[in-house]
C-alpha cells in the first residue's frame, strides 16, 4: 500500500515511510519535562517582573553616622553594573568647625573596579595605607559642611561581586566617625 494524497493508504501499493514524521513521539511528554518547562517559564517571568519594577537596575543607597562632633553622610552606588555610573557623594559636617584639613579614609577595594572621572572638589593630598586610601581635602572657605562628590563608572568587563566598604573621618590620623556600605555589582 502507498500513502494517498490525504494521508490514507491506496490498496495494492507498497508502503514507504515519511522520514519527516517518523521520529515524532506519539506519547505525551513526561511529568518532569512538563514541570521543568513550567519552572523555566516561571524563572523568566520573575526576571521580567523584577526588571519591570526596577529592582534589578542601578540603585543608590544612603548611610550616615555621627560621633566625635562630626556627622558623616554618604550616598553610594548600592546596585550597579559594568559601564554604569557609580557616583559617590560624601557630606561631612563638623559641629565645632574644621581644622586645617579634612581627612577621609575609604576602603581601597572599592576603587579596584571603578574608572575615575574626577573628585569635586579635588583632594589636596592622597595616600595609601592598605586596605585604606586616605584623602585630605581643604576645608570649605565658609561654614562647617564639606560636600564631596566622586564621578566614577564601574569599569567595563567587570563580573558581578559584592564589595563591603568603610568610610571614616580622621582627626590626627585616628577615625572619629565611620560608616560602612555595600556595593553590589551585577554581571
Amino acid at each position: 500500500m502507498v500513502a494517498g494524497p490525504y494521508g490514507g493508504e491506496v490498496a495494492g501499493e507498497t508502503t514507504t515511510r515519511d522520514e519527516t514524521t517518523s521520529e515524532l513521539r506519539t506519547t505525551p511528554p513526561r511529568r518532569y519535562a512538563v514541570w521543568a518547562r513550567r519552572v523555566g517559564t516561571g524563572v523568566l517571568l520573575l526576571i521580567v517582573v523584577l526588571a519591570g519594577l526596577d529592582l534589578l537596575g542601578p540603585r543608590t543607597g544612603e548611610t550616615s553616622a555621627a560621633a566625635g562632633g562630626y556627622e558623616l553622610r554618604a550616598e553610594f552606588p548600592q546596585v550597579t553594573r559594568a559601564g554604569q555610573p557609580a557616583p559617590l557623594r560624601i557630606t561631612v559636617e563638623a559641629l565645632a568647625g574644621f581644622g586645617d584639613t579634612v581627612q577621609l579614609r575609604l576602603c581601597d577595594e572599592l576603587f579596584h573596579d571603578l574608572d575615575f572621572q574626577n573628585w569635586y572638589p579635588n583632594p589636596a593630598a592622597e595616600t595609601s595605607q592598605p586596605p585604606w586610601v586616605i584623602y585630605e581635602f581643604d576645608p570649605p572657605p565658609t561654614g562647617d559642611v564639606l560636600e564631596i562628590s566622586l564621578d566614577a563608572r564601574v569599569a567595563p568587563g567587570q563580573f558581578g561581586a559584592i564589595d563591603d566598604c568603610g568610610l571614616s573621618v580622621l582627626v590626627d590620623d585616628q577615625p572619629v566617625v565611620g560608616a560602612s556600605f555595600t556595593v553590589w555589582r551585577m554581571p
